[in-house]
């Protein structure tokens, strides 16, 4: 009788354990808050595949060559994010040119070699009357291109 009363409790404890467990560890993950690596919900998305044109480009000559892989516009901090794939140092250089012909200046411009490693890391920083534009280019396989620019407010 003891025997049989130990198995019984034994099968009831396995029993309540898995029914209070109740869920799977997917089910927990999906409940966690991760607002912190999370991107503002009033973020704009830009089309990926094509120059964007918007208040931040429309005085800025678009790239030669090169395709945009990721954009957006921060319309709280105002500024347009664009990141692109297959810009040679040729191209980035010639865009450059583009840049001070159309009236920026250069405020700061760094070109590296990587040590180690077999590309060329450029990166400058450009300035007109009321827009600003970051860009850093890695002239790896990839020639990943990414611009930041920014206007200065109108209020």
């Amino acid at each position: 009788m003891r025997k049989t009363c130990g198995i019984f409790l034994v099968i009831v404890l396995i029993v309540l354990m898995t029914a209070c467990g109740g869920g799977s560890v997917s089910d927990n993950a999906i409940s966690t808050d991760n607002s912190v690596n999370s991107l503002p919900e009033n973020l704009i998305m830009l089309d990926t595949g094509e120059w964007p044109e918007n208040e931040y480009t429309a005085n800025i000559p678009q790239p030669d060559s090169g395709t945009v892989e990721h954009g957006r516009i921060d319309p709280d901090n105002q500024y347009c994010y664009i990141e692109m794939k297959d810009v040679n140092s040729a191209t980035m250089e010639n865009w450059y040119g583009l840049l001070m012909n159309s009236g920026f200046s250069e405020v700061r411009k760094i070109a590296e070699e990587i040590n180690g490693q077999d590309y060329t890391s450029t990166n400058a920083l450009l300035q007109n009357d009321d827009v600003t534009v970051s860009m850093a280019h890695l002239s790896t396989d990839k020639g990943e291109f990414v611009l930041y620019i920014t206007r200065k407010n109108e209020n």
